[in-house]
Parts: structure tokens; sequence; C-alpha cells
């Protein structure tokens, strides 16, 4: 049997080789990330609790959370000189240490984005010799189109994280769309959609264009999530996550904060960070 660790640089070394084959610019970055306390975002402050920071005079270091917000830091600063990355390394959540592949796509076309989905796919079926089990999509918008103005009512916000109908029947009323929709199996959710908005509104355009692409890539069971709060505040278009038959996860999706993307990220493994 092959050693792990060995199998693990394997694969993540085949990633790099094949997306820059693809046409993705290779970069690297710090592990430790040196952060201001004046400079701190809103997003930085909500995301203490899962990060590993510690404080030295007047900067914050930080192990590495998430690559798509340390790229976004990273190119406020310098000049950015390609429109589609290519990344590997260790990002830390929570006190676990997992080995993270991903791509990032800057102002892209709809064919950029399905590029990238489709090197994913490829490497996920040829290197890690794994498939495509199902999909998760939604739009991070999709809850202001259903609940309007109420959208930023916390206490409707929170019975859907509870996913209580009951009560939310009680506030919105049976025919309200909202409640239509969370009565109806997750994987019917997307055909319900467009009975109940027009089907040109660039919400359900983007969804059933992922829907399609989803298919066309062989993934048959397509599920709608409904969430109410996007991770951070620059995530504001599609998301998706495909599961794979490990139970492993590729979720991306846009953004639009001091640039405007597209990102994918699969983990390969997990390990205590303390290890």
């Amino acid at each position: 049997m092959e050693n792990p660790t060995i199998l693990r640089k394997q694969q993540e070394l085949a990633f790099l080789q094949q997306a820059q084959q693809q046409g993705f610019a290779l970069i690297e970055t710090d592990f430790i990330e040196t952060l201001t306390w004046t400079q701190l975002s809103p997003d930085d402050l909500k995301q203490m609790t899962e990060r590993s920071m510690w404080q030295s005079d007047d900067h914050v270091y930080a192990l590495r959370n998430d690559f798509t917000d340390q790229l976004m830091r990273y190119y406020s600063i310098y000049q950015r000189e390609h429109s589609m990355l290519a990344y590997s390394g260790p990002i830390a959540r929570h006190q676990n240490v997992a080995l993270q592949l991903g791509l990032e796509c800057y102002e892209p076309t709809i064919q950029t984005v399905q590029h990238a989905y489709q090197f994913f796919k490829s490497y996920i079926e040829t290197t890690l010799q794994e498939s495509l089990d199902y999909a998760v999509i939604g739009h991070f918008e999709l809850i202001e189109l259903l609940l309007g103005t109420q959208a930023k009512n916390p206490a409707l916000l929170q019975l859907l994280g509870q996913r209580n109908i009951s009560a939310l029947k009680a506030q919105l009323g049976v025919s309200h769309p909202l409640i239509q929709l969370l009565s109806t199996p997750t994987d019917t959710q997307l055909a319900q959609l467009h009975t109940l908005f027009p089907q040109d509104h660039k919400i359900l355009q983007s969804l059933s264009r992922w829907e399609t692409f989803l298919h066309q890539q062989g993934v048959a069971h397509i599920h709608l999530d409904i969430t109410p709060q996007p991770p951070r505040s620059y995530y504001k278009g599609t998301f998706i996550k495909t599961y794979l038959s490990s139970g492993k996860v590729l979720s991306g999706g846009d953004y639009k904060g001091t640039l405007e993307g597209f990102g994918l990220g699969l983990t390969l493994n997990t390990k205590e960070a303390t290890e």
C-alpha cells in the first residue's frame, strides 16, 4: 500500500502540473498572514473565532484560512498579472489544518468558469479516481428575491436557518414563495422556482445555466440551497458544492469585492493543527 503522505504530495503536484497545462498561472503565498488591527474589515472580525491568530506589537498574525480572501488582500497591494490562477497549500480553520487545491478566475466569462469546473472534474476522475455524486447550488441574493424587504429581518433569517417551516408559515402565510419552495423536495426546488418568478430574472438565469451545465457534465442530481447569509460579504452571486463519491466537496462561487471573480476549491485531507 502506498504511503498516504507520498500519495497526497503526488496528487498535489499533479494538480499544479495539470492546471498549468490548462492555462492557469501558479501562485504561492505565505501560510502566515500579517494583518493590521486598524485595517481589519467586518469580515475579518467575524472570522476571529475560526482563525488561529496571535499578536505582536501593532500587528496581528494569522494562519491562512481562506485562499480567496488572502488573494483579494494580496492584490489590493500588488498588481495582478494573470486572470486565471491555481494554488495549493494548507489552510487552518477551527484548529484543524487541511490541504486545499483551488482555482481563481478574475473577471471571468461564462466559458472561463465552465473551463475551470471541467478541469477540476477531469482531475478528480483521472488523478483522484473519484466520481461526482451530486451537486447543491444556490444564489446569495436569492433570499432577497424571496423575501423582499423582509430579507434583513433577523427573526425570519433565524427561522430559515433552523428550517422551522411551521413558524415561517405563521409569519409569511402558506402561499408565500419561500414556503412553497421549502415545502418542495430540494431536488425539485429549481423547477418550482421557475413557476414563481420570471424566467429572465438574472438569478434564475444563472441557476438554470449551472443546472444545464452540470447535467452536461454527468451530474444527475442537483439540489437547491436557500442560504440566508453568505460566509463573507463579498460573495454576491451563485455558489456551488459538488459532492464526490468519497464525501469530499468541490465548492466555489462568484464574488465581488476589491476583485470580481469566481473561485473553486477542493480539500484533500484534514489533520489536527497541533500535530
